[in-house]
């Protein structure tokens, strides 16, 4: 099954505007990204929500795929938690394949601050539609 890219997606779509409408980038073995969370997507007081900060994990570990030729979505996502992530700051993500085997990616993410203290990490499960 072939997915196709949507200018309205959530994280990456440019025409979506409530959407991150993140930039992402190629590294030497994955992706990354920066980005600011806004207000909007408030958690506890001045604390981004846990579910965009799983939301941006994923994003980078579906980019890691699409960069080596896959399309593949997200079968599985383990997310750690290890600080909180304060609104309207600077953050990097990461994402990268670690393995494949048949029809599953398996695919690994980080986000951290500017002065690189890691925020969150995610493993995932990625199944492959198309090639």
């Amino acid at each position: 099954m072939l997915i196709k890219s949507s200018d309205y997606c959530f994280a990456c779509g440019k025409k979506n505007p409530i959407g991150f409408q993140l930039s992402i980038w190629e590294t030497g073995n994955g992706v990354k990204t920066e980005f600011i969370v806004k207000k909007e997507f408030e958690g506890y007081k001045d604390i981004v929500h846990g579910g965009i900060v799983a939301t941006l994990l994923d994003e980078m570990i579906a980019w890691a795929c699409r960069k080596k030729g896959y399309q593949a979505v997200t079968a599985e996502l383990t997310v750690r938690y290890k600080k909180p992530m304060v609104i309207n700051q600077k953050y990097f993500a990461f994402g990268e394949i670690k393995k494949i085997h048949h029809r599953l990616i398996i695919g690994e993410s980080k986000i951290v601050d500017e002065s690189d203290n890691l925020i969150a990490f995610a493993q995932a499960k990625m199944y492959i539609t198309d090639k």
